[in-house]
């Protein structure tokens, strides 16, 4: 358990910054992240609220099954008051990184990986024009210490009906290229079979937009982004999910009840005129799940 002065303590203004440097905090996030705390250490009823959620943060730390089950630390988080889930993140910053060093696991992958917090910070600027983290709820997954950030893709093991697969997520870091997902693709199957061999995989999984085979209609066969999709074995069925596709494709978030206008967007890229003129079209965008093989060696090891 975090206590209140344990709270206080790991976030002091004079260690904070070199854990935002890790973090992967921008300069701007960071500032502002070092002032919500400052108050934060001002006012007792926000250290114990902080104190409580970073508390319930640690009880997902190594728990890769049934995370369900672990309570929501975000259960009484108060309307508007994002920066209190920040601070609990760092809170309990040093309890996913001691099961980081359980695993075994290099310092510059352990913080690579919980960079993921800086990275979302800075798409909620993008997104909202201020410090915030909109995404807290999926801070959960990268907080449970088996999200691993290897190269360009995010893994983390999942239980599934068929045994446990390699989860895999798209940061919003650079282009997605065959070469650089193959590289973490292999990366992937060595690593995970090294450091977490709890988990034994037998594929990697995937559920988002990006697997719509729209994508493959509208781009050109030799788009990076067509080129992902074509790697993947489809369930038979996606859902909806046009407010995700605005929100990675153009930083945005459209509401159901009150949609934005795609009209008024200015697409930059061919995604993003892709995704536009779909959506002008009267066309919608689905996520489907997929499936992806383990390169053959790790395939032949997980299966002997």
């Amino acid at each position: 358990m975090i206590d209140e002065a344990t709270t206080r303590a790991r976030l002091a203004p004079d260690d904070l910054p070199e854990l935002l440097v890790h973090l992967g905090f921008h300069d701007d996030d960071a500032v502002e992240a070092v002032g919500f705390a400052d108050r934060l250490r001002r006012s007792r009823s926000d250290v114990a609220a902080v104190a409580r959620m970073a508390s319930l943060l640690t009880e997902g730390v190594g728990r890769l099954r049934n995370r369900d089950a672990v309570p929501d630390p975000w259960a009484d988080l108060p309307d508007g008051r994002e920066d209190l889930a920040i601070l609990a993140l760092l809170a309990s910053v040093p309890e996913v990184r001691a099961e980081h060093a359980r695993r075994q696991i290099p310092d510059e992958i352990s913080w690579g990986s919980l960079a993921d917090l800086g990275q979302q910070i800075s798409v909620n600027r993008r997104t909202h024009g201020r410090f915030g983290l909109d995404t807290y709820g999926w801070m959960r997954t990268a907080w449970s210490g088996g999200l691993m950030w290897l190269g360009r893709l995010q893994f983390v093991p999942k239980p599934t009906a068929e045994g446990w697969m390699l989860d895999t997520h798209i940061p919003a870091s650079g282009p997605l290229t065959p070469e650089s997902v193959e590289e973490s693709f292999t990366a992937a199957s060595l690593f995970f079979a090294r450091h977490f061999p709890d988990t034994p995989a037998s594929a990697f999984l995937c559920t988002s937009w990006l697997l719509d085979p729209t994508i493959t209609q509208l781009l050109p066969p030799a788009s990076n982004l067509a080129q992902f999709q074509r790697r993947w074995s489809l369930a038979a069925s996606g859902y909806q999910s046009d407010e995700s596709v605005l929100y990675f494709a153009f930083n945005v978030r459209s509401d159901p009840e009150d949609p934005i206008d795609v009209r008024t967007l200015t697409p930059r890229t061919s995604l993003q005129r892709a995704v536009a003129e779909h959506l002008t079209g009267g066309g919608h965008w689905y996520a489907w799940s997929g499936t992806a093989p383990l390169p053959d060696a790790t395939a032949a090891r997980v299966t002997s």
